[in-house]
């Protein structure tokens, strides 16, 4: 195949990877990986322009090799960026940029710039540092989550090193007269070729991540409430018995907390559905904003909710569950009325049942609104306690 068609495939490839991920960004602006896979695919496209100028038409000396040699180094870079931000792992980009100009003006000092081997060894050596830069991005990523796209990027870039490496090699041995002598039109092919390769397998690692994504965003809106988006009940079991398990394998406490709102069905009938919705809303609202980031909250009926706390012990899970109550009845949404609810807690025993757990936690529900309602109740050591605020804002049991 010769250098022209190559080209002109590079060019398509780059085209669509510029507009498809471009528009993508556009939907989903807070994935910015998405714009380093844009840019990619625009100095793919400038590459092959120049290239494909260059076969037919003389470039100027600054761009035909230093430009296109440049766009190639900043295709890598782009990746490597891509995969940061990917795998959520800090970079200064602003080195990115200082790499790819510090490229171009070294082809231009008088050594490198005479003598073609020069060149291309630097531009090899660079991409090759990039592309082992990209692998140590890869084995850190500690997110099982894109997995496989990690699998795939890391033999792109066992490729890709490996392709340079023995072209690096046969260039050397080319001038040397140990292999056919330079310039080796095989040589030069398979460096376009490798190039076509790897934009195919950087677009496809692309679409890989996206549909990944996908599929990620429709299991969560499976397991979602449409009206307040926590996890719902369909969810509950296997997230809670993971947890469970995994705190009575470390030996750590955890509460299960179950409350609802209290005489919801009063505020429906008053107010009506939508301004129901809106309370719902808002007390789901108060309690994912006093939640830790491995917390779990799920609404489990209408106005009833239930609340994971790993490593939370009873002392610790009374003034949280205190914490929750008072915050919650410190809402301004009824005209005349406060919202209050009842929380009902258990701690987990020694290798206890989720469903023997769950149970523990709503009989103290109900004996919290046994009690009058607005309030908190432990099932702790065999036994239903109120907690109580005190007058100095201290909490008792």
């Amino acid at each position: 195949m010769d250098l022209f068609t190559l080209s002109a495939i590079n060019l398509v490839i780059g085209l669509f990877a510029t507009v498809y991920f471009f528009i993508e960004f556009r939907r989903t602006s807070s994935q910015k990986y998405l714009l380093d896979l844009c840019f990619a695919g625009v100095c793919l496209v400038a590459h092959s322009a120049f290239s494909m100028l260059y076969q037919y038409h003389t470039l100027p000396g600054f761009i035909s090799p230093f430009v296109i040699n440049t766009v190639t180094v900043a295709l890598h870079l782009m990746v490597l960026s891509a995969l940061h931000r990917l795998l959520e792992q800090p970079l200064q980009r602003l080195y990115l940029l200082v790499v790819a100009i510090t490229f171009y003006f070294l082809q231009l000092t008088p050594l490198i710039q005479q003598d073609q081997l020069s060149r291309l060894l630097l531009g090899f050596g660079i991409i090759i540092l990039i592309n082992v830069l990209c692998l140590r991005v890869l084995a850190r990523a500690n997110n099982d989550t894109f997995s496989s796209v990690v699998t795939y990027f890391k033999w792109v870039m066992y490729f890709n090193i490996t392709q340079m490496t023995i072209r690096g090699v046969l260039f050397i041995t080319g001038k040397y007269g140990f292999t056919t002598p330079a310039p080796n039109p095989i040589v030069y092919q398979l460096g376009w070729f490798s190039l076509t390769i790897y934009g195919a397998l950087i677009l496809t690692g692309g679409l890989m991540i996206l549909a990944r994504q996908r599929q990620l965003e429709l299991e969560h809106r499976a397991e979602r409430d449409s009206l307040t988006g926590l996890l719902d009940r369909s969810s509950m079991q296997k997230k809670l018995n993971a947890e469970l398990n995994r705190c009575q394998r470390q030996g750590q406490p955890l509460t299960l907390m179950i409350f609802d709102i209290d005489f919801f069905k009063g505020v429906n009938d008053k107010y009506g559905h939508q301004v129901g919705d809106k309370v719902i809303q808002a007390v789901a609202d108060v309690a994912q904003k006093n939640l830790r980031n491995y917390d779990l909250l799920f609404r489990i009926g209408g106005e009833e909710f239930l609340i994971c706390l790993p490593d939370t012990n009873a002392t610790q899970a009374t003034h949280k569950a205190e914490k929750l109550r008072l915050r919650i009845e410190a809402l301004d949404l009824l005209s005349e009325e406060k919202i209050t609810v009842s929380i009902g807690f258990a701690i987990a025993e020694e290798k206890q049942e989720l469903d023997a757990l769950i149970k523990r936690a709503d009989d103290a529900l109900y004996h919290a609104k046994a009690e009058g309602r607005n309030k908190s109740v432990a099932w702790h050591d065999g036994m239903l306690t109120v907690a109580m605020q005190t007058p100095n804002g201290s909490i008792t049991v």
